[in-house]
């Protein structure tokens, strides 16, 4: 029954807005709980509550407008959560209070690991490392040297280990392991970081679906591994030829897609021209469309489709009239 709530809150939110705001709710309900009974006299009971409450204030916030908070917004929050940790080292009074305050930063390098990038981790590390090193120094405490060696080294195995094993993931997961392209769920996801940044700026964004012409043939003709090894040749040659900021993809079978940031549908073929040159061992058809503001992905999806379908039927059209020019189709006499 428990399992079945927490999925049914979690389902209209993003992993990484329901994460972070049941992080700051839990470190609210931690300070709360230090409040209310105190780990010894001495101990600041009334700043650790308040610092537990605006956790939960955090947490109610996050939940409720996360989904309109870009990626570097995430991490100014968790790096936010880390000064708020800090500061709490440093008013800690007592050892016992540095502890608790200290919990904060494990969770915080396990929710940057998981979500940011390499350099995103680095820099939560970084800024952890030294706000509890500054927090340390201020708080008057004894001993400082054994909690920040401990402290500072999980915070730094969770980054390196778990912030590595978190990219190969991502890196699996959004990669086609034939081609070394994005697959359908790494284009979806950069597609999408692109038609955000193209709304700010107003810039077109275009985007071509490719389709290889015959290349059921060649399976049947030279079998699958031939088949292979043209999709990963193929993947890799294109790679050299597309600009910097495009985005390629296999988007399935011998289907790819290609997103152009900056680019209207007319300066697309300049692009498209590049993909040509060289001697690939197969042809290719394409369809372009331009992503227009306020459209979801499948809109251009489906119009570049249907150019697509448009160029195959022209393409069969000429095939069979010249085919009947040649007398292949001509009845006999």
């Amino acid at each position: 029954m428990a399992r079945s709530l927490v999925d049914g809150l979690t389902a209209r939110r993003p992993a990484i807005v329901w994460s972070l705001s049941l992080l700051f709710l839990f470190k609210g309900f931690v300070g709360l709980l230090a409040a209310a009974y105190p780990i010894s006299p001495s101990e600041p009971a009334a700043m650790v509550g308040g610092v537990g409450a605006v956790g939960v204030l955090c947490a109610a916030v996050i939940w409720l407008v996360g989904w309109r908070i870009p990626l570097l917004g995430f991490q100014s929050i968790a790096a936010s959560g880390a000064i708020m940790a800090s500061w709490m080292v440093a008013h800690a009074a007592t050892h016992g209070g540095m502890m608790v305050a200290a919990f904060a930063y494990p969770w915080i390098a396990i929710y940057s690991a998981h979500f940011f990038s390499r350099r995103g981790v680095i820099v939560q590390g970084i800024l952890m490392s030294v706000g509890f090193s500054v927090g340390l120094l201020v708080s008057g405490l004894s001993d400082i040297v054994v909690y920040w060696t401990i402290v500072v080294a999980t915070i730094w195995s969770i980054c390196i280990v778990l912030g590595n094993l978190s990219e190969h993931m991502r890196l699996q997961a959004g990669t086609d392991h034939l081609t070394g392209l994005l697959n359908r769920n790494g284009f979806q996801i950069a597609a999408l970081r692109e038609r955000a940044l193209a709304d700010r700026t107003g810039s077109p964004l275009t985007l071509a679906v490719l389709d290889l012409d015959g290349f059921k043939q060649i399976n049947d003709r030279e079998g699958h591994a031939a088949g292979d090894r043209l999709l990963a040749g193929l993947g890799r040659a294109w790679r050299t030829r597309v600009r910097p900021g495009d985005i390629l993809a296999r988007h399935g079978g011998d289907e790819f897609v290609l997103l152009l940031p900056a680019t209207t549908a007319t300066g697309a073929e300049a692009v498209l021209e590049r993909l040509r040159d060289g001697e690939d061992p197969v042809a290719w058809s394409v369809g372009v469309s331009e992503w227009q503001t306020g459209e979801s992905l499948d809109v251009p999806m489906a119009r570049a489709d249907g150019y697509l379908y448009g160029v195959k039927s022209a393409q069969r059209a000429e095939q069979a009239e010249g085919e009947y020019r040649t007398g292949a189709l001509l009845p006999s006499t």
